[in-house]
C-alpha cells in the first residue's frame, strides 16, 4: 500500500510519546545534558593524546 498517493492526514503525529509528552523532548534534553557533561572531557582527551588512528 503507497501512502504517497493517499488522501492526507488531517491528525496530529508527532510520534511517540510518554505521559502525553513526545519523545522528541525527551531525546533532545538528554543530548544536551551529554553532551554539556562529556564534550568537555572528550575534548581535553583528544587535546593531551591527539585524534586517534583510523585504520
Amino acid at each position: 500500500m503507497c501512502l504517497l498517493n493517499g488522501e492526507p492526514s488531517y491528525s496530529e503525529n508527532t510520534g511517540p510519546k510518554l505521559d502525553g509528552v513526545p519523545f522528541f523532548v525527551f531525546d533532545t534534553a538528554f543530548s544536551a545534558l551529554a553532551d554539556t557533561l562529556f564534550l568537555p572531557y572528550t575534548i581535553t582527551m583528544q587535546a593531551q593524546k591527539g585524534s586517534i588512528e583510523v585504520n
